[in-house]
C-alpha cells in the first residue's frame, strides 16, 4: 500500500455510508528492526493545516477547543477500525457520535439557524 496515493486524502465515510470528512493524516508506530505499522488515520482540520503550517494548525486548535469535548486535537480512528473500498474507506463507527461534525454543527447553530429564509 502507498500511503500517500491509497490514503491521504481518500473519502471516509461512517458506518451508516454517511460521509465522515477526508482522510488528513496517518500516525504510524516505529518498531525496532520491522516495518512502520499504521495505528491511525486523523480527521481533523488541525491535521490538514499542520501539512502546511505548524503555527496555523496551534492557532486553530485553540479555537477549536472551544467547540467541546474531544476537540482542540485531531480526531484518531484506530486503522483496524477502518476497511477499504473502492474509492474510499470505512469506518465501524457513526460519525454522529464522534466529534466529526463539531464545526459544521457549531457553524449551522450560530450562523445558518441566523439567517433569514435559510
Amino acid at each position: 500500500m502507498h500511503l500517500i496515493a491509497d490514503v491521504l486524502d481518500k473519502q471516509l465515510c461512517d458506518v451508516n455510508g454517511k460521509k465522515a470528512g477526508r482522510i488528513d493524516g496517518v500516525v504510524l508506530v516505529l518498531r525496532r528492526e520491522k516495518p512502520p505499522r499504521i495505528a491511525y488515520v486523523e480527521v481533523s482540520p488541525i491535521t490538514l493545516l499542520a501539512r502546511f503550517s505548524t503555527r496555523l494548525a496551534h492557532w486553530y486548535a485553540r479555537r477549536d477547543e472551544r467547540l467541546g469535548k474531544g476537540r482542540g486535537v485531531p480526531f484518531r480512528i484506530p486503522w483496524n477500525r477502518l476497511t477499504q473500498e473502492k474509492t474510499s474507506f470505512k469506518m465501524d463507527v457513526d460519525a454522529e457520535s464522534t466529534p466529526i461534525y463539531a464545526l459544521e454543527d457549531w457553524l449551522r447553530e450560530k450562523i445558518v439557524d441566523h439567517i433569514p429564509g435559510g
